[in-house]
């Protein structure tokens, strides 16, 4: 009996105690996510900050003054390419001259104040060529670029059946090297129809 009393005894004394502890395990607040970071946003080229106009692959590509772009594609019609074209860089249109010569058949060719130079064939643009420093692609390789800067975005390779020195593709534009080491700078560029002699 004195046994169950002593029993019962320390099971009331724990009970009381347990009733007197008002200790909380404070609840656990979940951390709020930090936000992932945006990521970067390549640089506007000239052309895309200031309104101009880009060369690219298939042909080149306007922006006006608020970044907004209007392809200019191979196949456009001879009149709105030349039209475009003078609009965005200024001054009369050009005249355009015919070679008869060239291996695809007779071209024809309007060549800009800045040096850049569009064919025609069938009264439609099919191709361009630049030589001086001012245009560029949409990723910043030009006339005068480096071929270690160009690398950065893009992929060089030099063409190995060509009897024209330091050419190369990249993608669908070719183009020059003064030389094919990564100090070598673009001399030239060009996509479409050419009319080169190889």
């Amino acid at each position: 009996m004195r046994i169950a009393t002593r029993t019962a005894l320390a099971f009331a004394a724990l009970t009381v105690l347990a009733a007197c502890d008002r200790t909380q395990t404070p609840p656990v607040v979940a951390e709020p996510a930090t936000p992932a970071a945006a990521p970067a946003e390549a640089a506007p080229t000239p052309a895309q900050s200031a309104g101009g106009l880009a060369i690219e692959g298939e042909g080149l590509r306007l922006f006006d003054a608020t970044g907004a772009a209007r392809a200019i594609p191979f196949g456009t019609p001879q009149a709105t390419a030349i039209a475009a074209v003078a609009a965005s860089v200024g001054g009369a249109a050009p005249q355009v001259t015919t070679n008869e010569e060239c291996g695809a058949g007779p071209i024809q060719f309007a060549e800009f104040s800045n040096g850049l130079q569009l064919l025609f064939q069938n009264e439609t643009f099919q191709g361009w060529f630049i030589g001086e420093a001012g245009l560029t692609t949409a990723d910043g390789m030009g006339v005068g670029s480096t071929r270690a800067s160009v690398e950065s975005s893009r992929t060089i390779e030099m063409v190995a059946d060509t009897t024209l020195d330091g050419e190369f593709s990249s993608g669908d534009i070719g183009g020059f090297l003064t030389a094919a080491t990564p100090q070598g700078t673009v001399s030239a560029l060009y996509a479409g129809l050419t009319c080169f002699f190889r």
